[in-house]
């Protein structure tokens, strides 16, 4: 084994990274840059998750406006944390 691949951490699933993306959202509300920063994913990355979960109605965007997109958990998503469901 190479020192680089015993440097490389473990890679997290989807759902790691929307369990995280939820568990901030339910600390308050926020924007793509401060759930990337909470959850240690890029940007992209980070607003790519929040379009799923949308559809599937775990969280909301509360302000919508071009440059800044604001969002919130829902009841569904408190649900979904507290059921271990994500």
């Amino acid at each position: 084994m190479t020192a680089k691949a015993s440097n490389r951490q473990e890679k997290r699933t989807f759902r790691d990274i929307r369990k995280n993306l939820l568990k901030s959202l339910a600390n308050g509300q926020k924007n793509i840059n401060q759930l990337s920063s909470d959850s240690q994913v890029n940007w992209r990355t980070t607003r790519n998750h929040m379009i799923h979960l949308m559809g599937f109605g775990f969280a909301r965007t509360v302000v919508n406006l071009p440059q800044v997109k604001i969002y919130e958990i829902t009841e569904r998503g408190m649900g979904a944390i507290s059921r271990g469901k994500i």
